[in-house]
């Protein structure tokens, strides 16, 4: 998700990471964050994904160059002729700045209600027992 790209969509239906990323995105994603010690090659995460499912080398390749394209890798050194991505951001990283554009556009686009659920949401916290994550 290019988080200040107009066209990026949220996708209130799908559980975790799926609700800002397509699923073999948030897939790839979730390996490059694991297994990037700094760096992953494609060849490396489609080893993995193609235990787990039938997949193309290719469609891994081309998925990897659209999330460098949407800036969620930087390709930061070559293998040979592979391309090394490292993550732009953490995952803690990406999901801070992805929760805080969408309350962003919420509160832009509905401040009143925005406020208003902000206030009773702190006040409903408030009573709740802290949870351990």
């Amino acid at each position: 998700m290019r988080l200040h790209d107009d066209n990026a969509s949220f996708r209130f239906n799908q559980a975790g990471l799926r609700k800002f990323l397509g699923d073999l995105e948030c897939e790839i994603m979730e390996l490059v964050w694991k297994k990037a010690a700094p760096t992953v090659t494609v060849r490396e995460i489609y080893d993995v994904l193609r235990h787990e499912r039938q997949i193309a080398y290719t469609t891994v390749m081309t998925t990897m160059v659209r999330l460098a394209e949407k800036g969620m890798l930087r390709i930061v050194d070559k293998a040979g002729l592979a391309n090394c991505y490292a993550p732009a951001e953490t995952r803690d990283e990406f999901l801070q700045n992805a929760v805080a554009r969408v309350l962003d556009i919420f509160i832009k686009d509905f401040p009143g209600e925005a406020a208003q659920f902000l206030e009773e949401y702190a006040s409903r916290t408030k009573k709740q027992p802290t949870r351990k994550r």
